[in-house]
């Protein structure tokens, strides 16, 4: 009998492996200890505005609202002269926060007095609830927060881009404390989805004290039974990008087996993928449409092994390699034949954009689908902010940074303009009225939310700057800047400030370089952002007019591609100017700024054809879910300068019907006034209900008055538009300004905050 050969066994060995597990289990390391995080105190401050001027005293219960610079953790403060016995109430204006927190409460005693309540709450705005007979002397707040400092930095020529960078930062850093969590006004829990994206956020947005949160996060990480974010977090975009940026070698080593361990969790199927695991809540994005959680799982179960391969070539798991080697070839060769159907990738009948990016994403895209799966991302706009995320990355993976600049300013367009400081959990947030929200209810999600990270896209694929090996020791810097003509970017790394400033007009592309010690840059001059490349300079000496001329001592040719030029720098300052022709066109105008000025309107009074004292809202999701609560709704709360209270326009006399639906809420002649109490001049009235975006005046009509009895013609009049309503008109001195609803609709009308602005 011949003998069987040593190689046949070991290959079958190999193969029976293959998905079933990626070798033996080898011995667990000791755990890593967690660093408790620390917390930052700001110390007592000023609200930007309040609605009254203190001291104030009232023979009546009233409300004293008062504005933050911008979302935080914070605790209300007051100063009080008063009876003893009275009971001050403490809220957010943000209407969530009083759902999950008891209202906190103080009891005066006698004289005068200072309290600061125990716990923080989050928004942007303070609530005081002040009893009759007690005089508020002076407020305060007290913000705190996770100890690190907002040390990167983002900004370019259109300023849509730089507010959205900032909003995301603030949500990032509004949903960190003692650990990253989802969101602080719904629930504080760490869903490792959200968390791992947070934890990219923070290597662009803050400094590296903040990696000691993503370090305990990869060491104390619990699996959430969501398999998507599973596989998120146990891969690529989770433990391995935290090597990156890190070069910790130690937590990935101390993680390797429990990483190992749950991705053994998927099996092999007939057509060479993994088994569609459906364990838990298989979960993957909010948004609309079909979600294609096949073609998704497998794509992202393809960025963990190909993560895991690399964390076992590391860490000296060598005996892994091979198993996982062949799991890695088995979907490569079996993802086009069971998913690709001519259109794009999909399991059935539905095309959805988040499969198909994360299908670019993983790598199992071939360029020659490129241009398919282009159509797919630039036409559908149904994911939600979580998977916004790699359809972004995808486009820019895909070289078109001028279609992900403009979805994202399509998508987050009405978060942009704004008043709001963060980012929600939709990309629109509603009462509702169109999928995903299937019947209209008062309903909604968080408002603020850790999963949106364009500030991440602009930082790493904008600007184009990311770590090439563990560390930053080689770091490149990539732009992709589409149209915009200006952009700089500051990234703290562990070896300290990486720093680039690009400009660009018809004829320069220019990129400055400032690069910390012990790393080396691979800068790349853009060929997209040319027609005609002719020569380029590095610190004011050619090295480059269609082929290299010479190295200048620190700087060394790596060669060119079909998207670079790519030169390697040593640390230092570095000046890049290449010369040419450079098409300047653009889709997007930036915005125009505005020397329009807002007209103080503390002492303002405001009025409606009818008060809604308050009206109730609920939770669609979590633990608060069909959980409903009152929240005030009276028209001064529409001139109180906070964007989450408002007067909403529900009329008492038509109440829901028994599908919970609206009936004839708008109907002509509801009217909005308000007493500027002196006569002012002015041109431009906004009506933001951004938080309520659908609930816009069907058709309005604006008048102007001094006695309020004497209105004339109407000073303008149009159709109410979504999130914000711009009506401008000639300039008119008058005191009164009444706003007249002249349309119907199945809807209320909302006025959250109303803005009338001057010229400078």
């Amino acid at each position: 009998m011949r003998s069987f050969p040593v190689w046949i066994f070991c290959l079958f060995v190999s193969l029976l492996t293959c998905f079933s597990g990626v070798g033996a289990q080898e011995t667990k390391q000791k755990a890593m200890p967690i660093t408790p995080p620390k917390l930052k105190d700001y110390g007592l401050q000023d609200y930007v505005c309040q609605t009254k001027t203190l001291p104030r005293s009232e023979n009546k219960p009233w409300l004293l609202v008062c504005n933050l610079p911008h979302n935080a953790q914070f605790q209300p403060w007051i100063e009080v002269e008063a009876p003893s016995g009275k009971t001050i109430l403490f809220d957010s204006t943000n209407p969530f926060v009083p759902a999950i927190q008891v209202t906190q409460q103080y009891i005066t005693k006698s004289g005068k007095q200072s309290y600061e309540v125990p716990n923080w709450i989050s928004g942007e705005g303070a609530l005081y609830t002040i009893p009759a007979g007690v005089t508020v002397t002076a407020v305060k707040y007290h913000e705190t927060g996770f100890d690190t400092g907002f040390n990167g930095s983002f900004s370019c020529n259109d300023n849509d881009y730089n507010v959205l960078w900032q909003k995301a930062t603030r949500t990032c850093y509004l949903c960190m404390r003692d650990h990253y969590m989802d969101c602080p006004d719904r629930e504080r829990s760490e869903w490792l989805g959200d968390a791992v994206l947070e934890m990219e956020e923070s290597f662009y947005a803050f400094d590296t004290t903040a990696n000691v949160m993503c370090k305990n996060l990869l060491l104390s990480k619990q699996i959430n039974d969501l398999p998507g974010p599973n596989l998120v977090a146990h891969g690529e975009f989770g433990e391995w990008t935290y090597y990156m940026y890190t070069g910790d070698l130690a937590t990935i080593s101390a993680i390797y087996s429990s990483t190992k361990e749950y991705l053994n969790r998927y099996q092999p199927g007939r057509n060479g993928l993994p088994v569609h695991q459906t364990e838990g809540w298989d979960w993957y994005d909010w948004g609309v449409g079909t979600t294609d959680k096949e073609v998704i799982q497998v794509a992202e179960y393809f960025t963990a092994i190909n993560a895991l391969r690399k964390m076992a070539n590391v860490t000296g798991h060598n005996g892994d390699i091979l198993a996982l080697d062949n799991q890695i070839i088995s979907i490569k060769n079996n993802f086009d034949k069971v998913f690709w159907k001519g259109d794009g990738y999909r399991s059935g009948n539905d095309l959805d954009e988040r499969a198909n990016a994360m299908a670019v994403v993983a790598g199992l895209a071939d360029p020659s689908r490129w241009s398919t799966i282009g159509k797919v991302l630039e036409t559908k706009m149904n994911c939600g902010p979580y998977f916004e995320r790699w359809v972004l990355e995808a486009l820019c993976i895909m070289n078109k940074p001028d279609q992900a600049l403009l979805r994202m300013y399509s998508r987050y367009k009405y978060q942009i303009q704004s008043g709001f400081t963060t980012l929600w959990e939709y990309l629109e947030r509603s009462f509702a009225d169109t999928p995903p929200y299937s019947t209209d209810s008062d309903t909604y999600l968080s408002l603020n939310h850790a999963w949106n990270v364009p500030n991440l896209i602009l930082s790493k694929f904008i600007a184009g700057v990311a770590p090439e090996t563990p560390g930053w020791s080689t770091y490149h810097v990539l732009p992709q800047e589409a149209f915009l003509t200006s952009v700089n970017v500051k990234v703290p790394t562990v070896k300290g400030m990486v720093q680039v400033e690009i400009r660009k007009n018809e004829k320069l592309y220019q990129i400055g370089l400032t690069s910390p010690p012990n790393t080396s840059a691979l800068v790349g001059i853009p060929k997209a952002s040319f027609r005609t490349l002719t020569n380029i300079k590095v610190n004011g000496k050619k090295i480059w007019d269609g082929s290299f001329k010479g190295a200048v001592d620190g700087v060394s040719w790596i060669g060119e591609d079909s998207n670079y030029i790519k030169f390697k720098v040593e640390p230092g300052t570095w000046s890049f100017v290449a010369s040419g022709i450079l098409p300047m066109t653009t889709p997007k105008q930036a915005p125009i700024p505005s020397t329009d000025v807002k007209l103080d309107k503390k002492l303002w009074t405001a009025s409606a054809s009818f008060e809604n004292r308050e009206y109730k809202i609920g939770c669609m999701s979590g633990s608060m879910n069909g959980k409903f609560w009152p929240v005030n709704a009276g028209a001064a709360s529409a001139i109180d300068g906070d964007f989450w209270t408002g007067w909403r326009a529900i009329d008492p006399q038509k109440p829901l019907s028994e599908s919970g639906q609206y009936k004839d809420q708008q109907t002509p002649g509801q009217w909005f006034m308000i007493d500027l109490k002196k006569a002012q001049t002015f041109h431009k009235i906004v009506l933001d209900n951004t938080w309520a975006i659908y609930d816009f005046p069907k058709t309005y009509e604006v008048y102007v008055s001094n006695d309020t009895t004497n209105w004339g013609r109407p000073v303008s009049s149009g159709a109410g538009e979504l999130g914000m309503t711009t009506i401008l008109f000639h300039p008119k001195t008058a005191r009164y300004v009444k706003i007249v609803q002249t349309g119907t609709k199945d809807k209320p009308w909302s006025i959250f905050e109303l803005n009338i602005y001057t010229n400078k």
